[in-house]
């Protein structure tokens, strides 16, 4: 695959969703997720039919990828989830 494009050290807040699901009557409201900050590694990959938007924190907790049918849509994708602004991307 190649990579088109980047960012590396990304700051991103993961955590501090409430409680979604059903919960019986009188049952105690979980505490939302716990907030934490970490630094993101962003990458749009090329895989010859889509391009991939790949991302990891760099402390190895958080991980994963979206296919998209065009760089546009894994740009879109990217600043929709975590707020990317098109002038922060480094090209290949």
């Amino acid at each position: 695959m190649d990579r088109v494009k980047w960012i590396v050290g990304f700051p991103f807040r993961l955590g501090g969703e409430p409680h979604s699901g059903w919960l019986p009557p009188g049952a105690a409201i979980p505490l939302p997720t716990p907030v934490r900050d970490v630094l993101l590694d962003i990458d749009i990959q090329h895989d010859g039919g889509g391009y991939l938007l790949c991302y990891s924190s760099q402390d190895g907790t958080f991980s994963g990828d979206t296919w998209h049918q065009s760089i546009e849509a894994a740009e879109q994708a990217a600043k929709e989830d975590f707020g990317v602004q098109a002038s922060q991307w480094l090209n290949a």
